[in-house]
């Protein structure tokens, strides 16, 4: 099968170089729409795959946060007790082992770390414009 048309074939009409470009016009076109309804789809998957990321982002930090409560919830009680012990504290040669326990416990530091790594990784990668949704884009801002 050929493909080139010969030289000495007789003259082509004007309607047959029409015909010819409108073919490749929409060969062309079609490619671009093809292109870019790939693209839309790729860019949908993406937001799925960020979705999803910042949802065990969130799930990760409010574990994370209740853990942080139970334990501040029992730093106030040793800070409780210890509050009452030196209320009722007559000075002594020694200090109660009990006081020493309390206070250690009373001052004990609270480290809560939030997980950011999708969040950070959106603004960072300019990924931003993947969120259709304005209102988690804007709360993901701040």
């Amino acid at each position: 099968m050929e493909v080139h048309a010969h030289t000495h074939s007789p003259r082509k009409k004007w309607t047959h170089y029409l015909w010819e470009f409108l073919m490749l016009f929409l060969a062309v076109f079609c490619g671009f729409l093809a292109e870019n309804q790939r693209e839309h789809f790729v860019e949908h998957n993406r937001e799925k795959q960020f979705m999803q990321s910042l949802v065990e982002d969130l799930e990760t930090d409010t574990v994370e946060l209740h853990r942080a409560i139970k334990k501040a919830d029992s730093v106030a009680d040793y800070v409780d007790s210890a509050i009452m012990l030196l209320r009722d504290f007559k000075p002594q040669s020694t200090v109660s082992l009990r006081l020493s326990d309390l206070i250690g416990f009373a001052g004990q530091r609270q480290l809560l770390i939030f997980t950011d790594r999708t969040a950070t990784q959106l603004r960072n990668a300019g990924n931003m414009r993947l969120i259709r949704s304005k209102k988690v884009n804007n709360l993901l801002v701040k």
